[in-house]
């Protein structure tokens, strides 16, 4: 009786640690951008979706949009730390620190590499 008693707790505990963690990456990364990818995972991929690819919520990063030349690391920082101009994406600035952020963007240029890549 006891046993049920903590499997009843056990699982939506289990399923609530489950749901914070965040989506979970598909892409492998050189471990050079591993940090940037769990903080993206941790921070961004609720909106932005897995592998930065995007979902209903937020767009997808991994776009020309959102390529170096067209989206700059200053840019980021600050739509990260104020929110995007639209309103759409609130202010992260207590989610992130300035560390998680310099991963996170690394983490990302590496993901676009193949935009840039195919734009010469």
């Amino acid at each position: 009786m006891r046993n049920r008693s903590l499997a009843k707790l056990f699982i939506p505990f289990t399923l609530l640690l489950a749901a914070c963690a965040g989506p979970t990456p598909q892409k492998i990364v050189p471990g050079e951008f591993e940090a940037g990818q769990v903080s993206f995972h941790k921070a961004c991929a609720g909106c932005h979706g897995v592998d930065a690819m995007g979902t209903n919520k937020a767009p997808n990063l991994i776009h020309v949009k959102y390529s170096k030349d067209s989206y700059s690391n200053n840019k980021i920082v600050k739509t990260i730390m104020n929110g995007s101009q639209s309103g759409a994406m609130p202010a992260q600035k207590r989610k992130v620190t300035e560390e998680d952020i310099k991963q996170i963007i690394k983490y990302l240029r590496y993901s676009q590499k193949d935009i840039e890549a195919s734009k010469t």
